[in-house]
């Protein structure tokens, strides 16, 4: 009987090791950017604009984050409109 609880106090301690190494691993490994760009909302009929719109995206790099949120900007436009003059708010790591 002693055998069988020093067994599972063993597979517990080493199931807690495992799970928390598992939770860290991910957070350091997604290491990556943030960005954060305001566009214009862009008639595409008669070429005006019409307000802002937010556009967010996440990347490996910084330049792929950037053409990430102006991609995110321009998904939210209706049909007949476009994503224009697209501003680089802000980037950050993580």
């Amino acid at each position: 009987m002693r055998k069988s609880s020093v067994i599972s106090s063993l597979a517990t301690t080493a199931v807690a090791a495992v799970l928390s190494l598992g939770v860290a691993a991910p957070a350091q490994a997604a290491n990556g950017w943030n960005a954060h760009v305001q566009c214009t909302k862009w008639r595409i009929s008669d070429s005006s604009g019409h307000g802002p719109v937010q556009g967010h995206g996440w990347a490996k790099t910084t330049g792929l984050a950037w053409k990430a949120a102006i991609k995110d900007a321009n998904d939210q436009m209706p049909r007949g409109y476009r994503a224009k003059h697209c501003v680089k708010k802000t980037i950050k790591r993580g």
